[in-house]
């Protein structure tokens, strides 16, 4: 009897001091919260990047070395000029320019001129499991130095429609502006670089596994300035407007004035009609890169196509992206047949019967358009 009390009274000791364990380490957790912010917010910076015609985009960043600052590639990509402050201080220094770039995986190291703060530390990000207690710290929106926290809600091996490899999905809130900030864990080690938010949906966050960073910090090499010339991931070259008019109008001139299935009788009204063509061409795509335009239709319309069709077709969130791109040519196609119908109908001495011939030369005209593109010089 004696021994079943003893072992009863020897449970529950163990029960109560196991529960004591656990509310202490809730207590260190919570404790450090503060203590990871301070140190956190003391090497992250605000990135403020402008390109070559002035215009402004704002990102978050952290130190990594000296002089060296991490963030993501798409903070820095179509700059020409860009500074840094800490989110603690007010005066702003130089970015000389990038060290080395993970295109693929959206991440950039740059080096700052006349700047230093301690590197954060760097965790192991293979080690990451969902549920574990995470903290973002970044600038979303222009607030600087904004510490969340939330969890590890996912972690997906496939990336997403932007990010190769692993990422790691996230709960913590986020907002634009707080790309290239660091995801740390409880005992403040970057874990994770932010890099991606869902608009829709409610805490869809993705971060880069930090790993793959320390492989890029193995590559840093000499500065590199920014170019010019380089433009949003995913996006494509801009066609200058005058070879826009130009190619519009000589391939539409060419198709309605020589293919026997347009009824045309005078030359001046197919230069009328093709000259019409390339303005409305001209006048629709200047609409599309106005910067008041929505930003998703805009990445849609300028879309490229993706560079590992692999990837692609195996990515859940990249295959959307894919199917996007390839429905636009059958979009515009339709688009331009619509303007020959319209023309038909408005314009006299101008005859296109039938859906099919309307569709036929619409065909032509898209074709003979994009061979024009390949072969004129600096498009």
């Amino acid at each position: 009897m004696n021994y079943i009390i003893t072992y009863k009274a020897k449970l529950l000791l163990s029960f109560i001091l196991l529960l004591g364990l656990l509310c202490y380490e809730i207590n260190i957790v919570t404790a450090q919260a503060p203590e990871i912010a301070q140190k956190t917010k003391a090497s992250t910076v605000l990135l403020e990047m402008k390109d070559a015609r002035g215009r402004s985009t704002q990102g978050s960043g952290f130190f990594v070395g000296n002089r060296l600052v991490a963030t993501n590639h798409h903070v820095i990509n179509g700059a020409k000029t860009g500074t840094v402050k800490l989110v603690v201080e007010q005066r702003r220094f130089e970015i000389e320019g990038a060290v080395a770039i993970d295109k693929n995986h959206d991440l950039a190291i740059v080096k700052v001129r006349g700047l230093n703060a301690p590197p954060l530390p760097l965790g192991n990000s293979d080690t990451v499991e969902e549920g574990e207690i995470v903290y973002a710290v970044g600038n979303p929106r222009g607030f600087e130095g904004t510490f969340s926290s939330g969890e590890i809600s996912n972690i997906r091996p496939q990336g997403t429609s932007r990010i190769k490899d692993k990422v790691l999905q996230f709960t913590a809130p986020i907002s634009r502006g707080s790309s290239g900030g660091a995801m740390v864990n409880r005992w403040g080690e970057v874990i994770g670089i932010v890099s991606e938010t869902r608009d829709d949906g409610q805490n869809l966050n993705f971060a880069i596994p930090v790993n793959t960073l320390k492989s890029l910090l193995m590559q840093v090499g000499p500065v590199t300035p920014f170019p010019d010339d380089v433009l949003s991931p995913g996006m494509k070259n801009q066609t200058a407007y005058p070879l826009i008019l130009l190619t519009m109008s000589v391939s539409a001139f060419l198709i309605i004035w020589f293919l026997p299935m347009v009824e045309i009788e005078q030359w001046q009204i197919a230069v009328g009609v093709a000259l019409g063509f390339g303005a409305i061409k001209t006048l629709l795509t200047a609409i599309l890169r106005s910067d008041s335009l929505p930003v998703g239709i805009k990445s849609f319309l300028a879309s490229a196509p993706p560079t590992d069709i692999g990837h692609a077709l195996g990515c859940q969130d990249c295959i959307v992206g894919l199917i996007f791109y390839v429905i636009k040519l059958p979009i515009y196609l339709v688009f331009i047949a619509f303007l020959f119908g319209i023309t038909n109908v408005a314009v006299r001495k101008f005859e296109l019967n039938g859906f099919f011939p309307t569709f036929f030369v619409a065909l032509l005209v898209v074709t003979g358009e994009i061979l024009l593109r390949l072969l004129l010089p600096g498009v």
